[in-house]
């Protein structure tokens, strides 16, 4: 199998463009390998799947370790995780159509959708929301939070949670990391587009990258090859606590495979899913009212790793950890999903990075000037 998967490799390789200087296929393959082994047997990851893609086309891809342990299923290629907060590229994305569409503008403010939101937010921003810049509490930091994740409920009551709270800080002032803002920004999507975030994403989004594996998660679905999270108490290994993905609408609530994510980003960068012109500003740094700016986008993160710019995003929710990063420079893409919550999904993605893009000279190398935000 691996012979075969090399062969594949090599395939494409040859084809479709240079490789990255002398790295071969089967170098390659040796360094994800590598990452992704150690990762299981010496950082107690219970299992992980890696993807490397570069120009659209598949480098390498593979699965390391469990994908759920009571019945001893291999992680692979194939291997559904929850992907946390890389959902929010997705929900950037939803939003940023509907502005082609001419049904949202980005200075529209929160009352234009919600009339009754308490006067102290009403004029956050559309913009400010994708920004994580509207000052808005983020409601999975309050102290309540963790004994209401298994709760059923609806959007109005997610949102009740966190509307009547003082803003941190005047919006614009300051970056602050908020999932409130991304659950109000799915909201926006079902109210804007008449139809379900969950469709919304499927007709407009899954279907043009051509996405297979991707999902809204739902307890009662069952989706095939399907992952188990895990969590780690003092060293023993537990099924991560339950959490209903209705709370995380927007925010969190996605799962898929590291080709897919591949797929996705190949289609998002190059303007597949969006407009030359809002592609560019869904990657451009975003800037406070003082005129700083900060290290996010719109849904993605725009720093550096050596040198070489990253647009990338993390995520983290119950049992899993995930990573998707794309240099622009190189159009390298790395995509890695794990199912256990003490991973470090984006130091194993920096690990494998590190590597290949240490035997190219990169052109338009960038220091990364600004504070290191949180990346899930």
């Amino acid at each position: 199998m691996r012979e075969l998967i090399h062969s594949i490799s090599a395939f494409f390789l040859s084809l479709f463009f240079t490789p990255l200087s002398a790295t071969e296929p089967n170098e390659i393959a040796t360094i994800v390998d590598a990452v992704g082994s150690q990762a299981v047997t010496s950082e107690s990851v219970v299992g992980v799947s890696i993807g490397i893609s570069r120009g659209g086309k598949l480098l390498y891809a593979n699965g390391y370790g469990l994908a759920n342990v009571e019945l001893d299923v291999k992680a692979s290629t194939d291997s559904v995780y929850r992907i946390g907060s890389i959902t929010k590229q997705f929900t950037a994305a939803a939003i940023l159509l509907l502005v082609e569409d001419e049904k949202i503008e980005l200075d529209d403010p929160l009352k234009k959708f919600f009339p009754d939101y308490p006067k102290h937010g009403q004029d956050v921003t559309v913009a400010e929301l994708l920004s994580h810049t509207s000052g808005i509490k983020d409601f999975t930091r309050l102290p309540t939070y963790r004994t209401e994740q298994p709760n059923e409920v609806t959007p109005s009551q997610v949102i009740d949670r966190f509307q009547n709270l003082p803003l941190d800080f005047e919006p614009g002032e300051k970056f602050q990391y908020c999932n409130s803002g991304y659950f109000l920004l799915g909201a926006i999507v079902e109210q804007v587009a008449e139809q379900s975030f969950e469709q919304f994403l499927q007709d407009r989004l899954f279907k043009t990258a051509k996405l297979k594996h991707t999902y809204s998660d739902k307890y009662t679905a069952v989706i095939p090859n399907r992952t188990t999270g895990y969590s780690r108490w003092n060293g023993n290994l537990r099924n991560a606590p339950y959490l209903n993905m209705k709370q995380t609408t927007g925010a969190g609530d996605l799962v898929s495979t590291v080709t897919d994510l591949l797929l996705w980003n190949d289609a998002l960068m190059n303007n597949q899913i969006l407009r030359p012109e809002t592609t560019i500003r869904m990657t451009t740094k975003g800037k406070l009212n003082n005129g700083k700016p900060t290290n996010y986008a719109l849904g993605l993160f725009v720093r550096s790793l050596d040198g070489n710019k990253v647009i990338r995003h993390g995520g983290g929710i119950n049992g899993y950890r995930a990573e998707l990063a794309y240099f622009p420079d190189s159009k390298l893409t790395i995509a890695v999903l794990a199912n256990s919550d003490n991973a470090q999904a984006t130091r194993l993605s920096d690990r494998i990075a590190k590597q290949l893009l240490a035997q190219n000279k990169m052109p338009d190398k960038i220091p990364d000037k600004t504070p290191d935000e949180k990346s899930e």
